[in-house]
């Protein structure tokens, strides 16, 4: 686990994986690449429209991305 600089909660490395649905947080490789080749195993893992997606994204504003899960959440309930 580390510490989300988007949420500010710790996080598991498989929550980044999937955070923006079928891509990985924008953030993911800067957040863990100290820990391992992180780049190594997504291009290895995403499909090639998945990794031009996501090599392309780019990181959205804390506030929309909080924004964007609380409704997620609510209608999760």
């Amino acid at each position: 686990m580390i510490r989300c600089p988007k949420l500010g909660d710790e996080m598991t490395f498989s929550y980044c994986l999937h955070e923006s649905g079928d891509l990985p947080c924008a953030r993911i490789i800067s957040c863990w690449q100290a820990a391992f080749d992180v780049e190594d195993l997504l291009r290895r893992t995403l499909s090639p429209d998945q990794w031009e997606r996501f090599s392309g994204a780019k990181p959205k504003e804390k506030v929309l991305s909080l924004i964007e899960l609380i409704e997620k959440a609510k209608r999760q309930t």
